[in-house]
C-alpha cells in the first residue's frame, strides 16, 4: 500500500516548536521534577460528565451508568481509533475492523444504537453505516471522552438507545484564557507499526477573545502480529507470518477556532478537517484501503442571562462534507461514498422552581447520503430528523432525586433512484422516490438514592423507539470493505426496547468503585444475519461474497459490569492503587433462543498503579474468555490474555512541563481475535508493541 510520504523530523518540529519557543521566552534557570498529583483522579466517580444532564453532573450523581476519561487516564489509553481507546473500559468493546477503523460497542450494542458525539453534536460521518468506516474523530486531539451506558435517547436521539460517546475538546474556546498563550505538544513512535506521530494544540486570548489551533500528523506501516492473519479452512497456505497485510494508516487532522466572550455568555466557531487513509485487512488480493476526508464547520453559543422561566440557553450547530473512497490496490477507486450533513440543537435551561429543574429542547438533522462506483450498496437517500425533548429532575430530599423525561422524534427518508436490475431478495421491495415517514416516542424515569455518606444507588427505566435507517431498509449490493453482500428488509418497523439499569457506587474510603446490572428487551431488534450460500441466485455478486440480510427479531440483552479500586497507599507523596474490573453480556433471540452474533465475551482485568513525586508506573492484565455462544453460521473465538505496562517521568523546565513516557502492550505477544469484529478470522490485534514519546505542556 502506497501512502503519502512523511518525515518524522517534520512531525517533531510541528509538535515541539510552539512549546520550545514559549519556554525559551520564559527562560528560567530552574530544572526541577514535578508531580502530576494535583491533576490525578483517584476517585473517578467525582469526575464531571457534561453531556449527561442539563448541567455538569458527577458520575456519582447519575441514575445510569457513566464514565469519563480525562487527564492521565486518557493519555494512558490513547490509541489510533476511538473504539480501541475505549475498549478496555468496563461495558465497552470495539468493532475492530483492523487498526484503522474501530467504533465503540456499549453493552453489546453498536452501529446505529450508539450515538457518537463531537462536543455534543453528531460526528456527521458514515461510521454507523458499516464497521469498516472509521469515525471522523481524532482521539489524540481530545481533552476528555464521556460515555453514557444504556438508553440516552431523550437528550440525543433514537440512535442513542445503547448509549452515548461524547468527545470533548477546546477547538471552540468556551471560557476566557488565563494566559496570553497556552498549549501542549506531543511526539511518539512505536515498534509494532513504526508509528510516527506529532500533535500540537495552542490556545490563548484575553477576557474578550479566545483562539485555539490544533494539528496532528500520524503515519504507520503494516502492523506486526503473532503468527498469520487469516485462519480457518479458507486461509491461504502461503500467507506471510508476523505481519497484518493492508493495515497501515496515514492521518492528518487540524482545526482553528475563535470565540467572543461577554459577561452573560459566549459565541464561537471552528473549522476543522480530518483526512485518513487506512488499510482494510480483509485478506483480499489486491489489497483494499479507504481514503476518507471530512471538512466541518461548528458553531456554538451559550448565555446565562435569566429570562421568563429560564436561566439560560445553549445552541450548537455542525455542518460537514464527508467523503470516502474504497480503493483496490494503490489507487483504483471502486466506490466513493458522500454524506453532506448537518445537525443542530437548541436548549432552554429552566430556572429552579422549588425542587424542580430541567431542560427542554429541539434537535434537527439532515443527511444526504449517496455512493457512486462499482459497489453501490445502498441507493442514494436523504434522511431528515426533527425532535422535541424534555428532561426534568425533582429533588424529593437530600437523599433522593427523581429524574424523568420524554422525547418525540419524527424521521423522514426520501429514497433516490433504485436500479431495477438488482436481484429481488425476499423482503426487499423499495421503489424509486419512495418516502418513509416514522415517528418515535421515547420515555424514561429514574432515581438517585444516597443511603449513606459517600454511597449512591442509581436506577433507571426507559422505553425507547428507533426508526430503521436507510441502510437497514434499502441495501442491496456488494461491499468490498466488509467482504459481504448486504441486503436490507423494506418492511422493517420501529425497533422498540424497554431497559432497566441499577448502579451502586462508593466514592470515598479505602475501597471505591461501582457495580452495574442491566437488562434490555427489544421488539423487532434489527441485526445482520448471515444467509446460506444458496439463498438466491445473485448475478450481482460475482465474487461470491458472504450474504448478510438485515432482519428483525425479538431479543433480550442483560449483563453486568464492575470496577473497584483498592487504595493501598494514598499519601501526598506516594499513591498505590489496585483496580479490578470486569463485564459480561448475554444476548439472544427470544423466539428461537439463539445467541445473537458478535456478542462480547466475558472479560476480567486488574491493574496496579503507582505514583511517587515525578514518577508513575502501572501494570495491567486483562483476560478475554472464549466465546462459544455464537449466532447461526458464526465462528467461535478463543480466549486470550493481554498484559501491559507503562512508566512516565515528569519534569518542569523553563516554564513548561515535560513528560517522558514508555508503554508496552500485549507483552506476551498473544494471538487475540476480537469476537465483536467482522474480521475476527482475518485480523488479530497487534502483537507485542512498545510506544515511546514526549509530551510538553506550557
Amino acid at each position: 500500500m502506497n501512502f503519502r510520504p512523511f518525515s518524522f523530523s517534520s512531525a517533531l518540529s510541528l509538535a515541539t516548536c510552539a512549546a520550545l519557543a514559549t519556554s525559551a521566552a520564559r527562560a528560567q534557570s530552574a530544572f526541577t521534577p514535578t508531580s502530576d498529583s494535583n491533576n490525578r483522579e483517584v476517585i473517578h466517580l467525582d469526575t464531571l460528565v457534561v453531556s449527561s444532564t442539563t448541567d455538569p453532573r458527577s458520575v456519582f450523581d447519575l441514575a445510569q451508568g457513566a464514565s469519563a476519561l480525562t487527564g492521565s487516564e486518557l493519555r494512558m489509553r490513547e490509541a489510533a481509533t476511538l473504539g480501541e481507546t475505549l475498549s478496555a473500559t468496563p461495558g465497552i468493546n470495539s468493532t475492530y475492523y483492523g487498526p484503522g477503523a474501530s467504533r465503540p460497542i456499549i453493552r453489546g450494542l453498536g452501529g446505529d444504537r450508539v450515538r457518537m458525539l463531537d462536543n455534543g453534536i453528531g460526528s456527521l460521518d458514515a461510521s454507523n453505516v458499516s464497521p469498516d468506516h472509521n469515525t471522523a474523530i481524532e482521539p489524540l486531539l481530545v481533552d476528555r471522552i464521556e460515555v453514557l451506558r444504556g438508553p440516552s435517547a431523550l437528550l440525543y436521539g433514537s440512535s442513542a438507545v445503547g448509549g452515548v460517546v461524547n468527545v470533548v475538546d477546546n477547538r471552540i474556546p468556551t471560557a476566557p484564557s488565563a494566559n496570553l498563550l497556552n498549549g501542549r505538544a506531543e511526539v511518539r513512535f512505536d515498534t509494532a507499526a513504526n508509528e510516527r506521530t506529532g500533535v500540537v494544540a495552542v490556545n490563548g486570548g484575553n477576557n474578550t477573545l479566545g483562539v485555539e489551533v490544533q494539528g496532528l500528523r500520524t503515519i504507520t506501516d503494516d502492523f506486526s502480529i503473532p503468527g498469520v492473519a487469516q485462519i480457518g479452512p479458507d486461509a491461504p497456505a502461503d500467507q506471510p507470518s508476523g505481519t497484518l497485510p493492508s493495515s497501515a494508516i496515514s492521518t492528518k487532522s487540524g482545526s482553528a477556532g475563535l470565540s467572543y466572550f461577554w459577561t452573560g455568555g459566549f459565541i464561537g466557531a471552528a473549522a476543522s478537517e480530518y483526512d485518513t487513509h487506512y488499510g482494510v485487512p480483509t485478506g483480499d488480493e489486491p489489497s483494499t484501503s479507504i481514503d476518507m476526508r471530512q471538512r466541518r464547520l461548528d458553531l456554538r453559543a451559550e448565555t446565562n442571562q435569566p429570562f421568563a422561566f429560564f436561566k439560560g440557553t445553549r445552541a450548537r450547530f455542525g455542518l460537514a462534507d464527508y467523503e470516502h473512497s474504497e480503493l483496490t490496490g494503490a489507487s483504483q477507486i471502486n466506490t466513493t461514498f458522500h454524506n453532506k450533513a448537518y445537525e443542530g440543537r437548541f436548549e432552554l435551561l429552566q430556572q429552579e422552581l422549588g425542587r424542580f429543574s430541567g431542560v427542554i429542547g429541539w434537535q434537527t438533522s439532515r443527511s444526504d447520503f449517496s455512493a457512486v462506483g462499482e459497489e453501490v450498496v445502498t441507493p442514494a437517500s436523504v434522511t431528515m430528523n426533527n425532535a422535541l425533548f424534555a428532561s426534568e429532575e425533582f429533588k424529593v430530599s437530600d437523599k433522593l432525586r427523581l429524574q424523568y423525561g420524554a422525547r418525540f422524534e419524527h424521521q423522514e427518508i426520501k429514497l433516490g433512484e433504485v436500479d431495477p436490475a438488482l436481484p429481488a431478495f425476499p423482503g426487499w421491495s423499495p421503489t424509486s422516490g419512495e418516502r418513509r415517514v416514522q415517528n418515535a416516542p421515547s420515555f424514561s424515569g429514574g432515581l438517585v438514592w444516597y443511603p449513606a455518606n459517600n454511597y449512591s444507588v442509581g436506577f433507571s427505566l426507559s422505553q425507547t423507539a428507533r426508526p430503521p435507517v436507510a441502510q437497514e431498509l434499502f441495501s442491496n449490493g456488494p461491499h468490498g470493505g466488509t467482504a459481504a453482500y448486504e441486503v436490507g428488509t423494506s418492511a422493517l418497523g420501529n425497533e422498540r426496547s424497554t431497559g432497566v439499569d441499577l448502579t451502586v457506587r462508593r466514592r470515598a474510603g479505602r475501597i471505591t468503585g461501582e457495580l452495574a446490572l442491566f437488562a434490555n428487551r427489544f421488539s423487532n431488534y434489527v441485526f445482520e444475519e448471515q444467509l446460506p450460500a444458496d439463498t438466491i441466485e445473485n448475478p450481482n455478486n460475482p465474487d461470491a461474497l458472504t450474504t448478510y440480510q438485515f432482519v428483525a427479531r425479538d431479543a433480550v440483552f442483560y449483563g453486568a459490569e464492575a470496577e473497584v479500586t483498592a487504595h493501598l497507599i494514598d499519601t501526598p507523596a506516594t499513591q498505590v492503587h489496585l483496580e479490578v474490573n470486569g463485564d459480561y453480556v448475554h444476548a439472544q433471540e427470544i423466539t428461537d433462543h439463539e445467541p445473537l452474533p458478535r456478542t462480547p465475551p466475558l472479560r476480567l482485568g486488574a491493574a496496579l498503579r503507582w505514583q511517587h513525586a515525578a514518577w508513575s508506573a502501572s501494570l495491567d492484565y486483562r483476560h478475554v474468555f472464549r466465546q462459544d455462544r455464537v449466532g447461526i453460521l458464526e465462528t467461535e473465538t478463543g480466549g486470550y490474555s493481554l498484559i501491559g505496562a507503562e512508566a512516565a517521568y515528569s519534569l518542569r523546565w523553563s516554564g513548561a512541563t515535560y513528560e517522558l513516557f514508555a508503554r508496552g502492550s500485549n507483552l506476551a505477544d498473544a494471538e487475540a481475535r476480537v469476537h465483536t469484529s467482522f474480521l475476527k478470522d482475518f485480523a488479530p490485534l497487534p502483537g507485542r508493541n512498545f510506544t515511546f514519546g514526549l509530551r510538553a505542556m506550557f
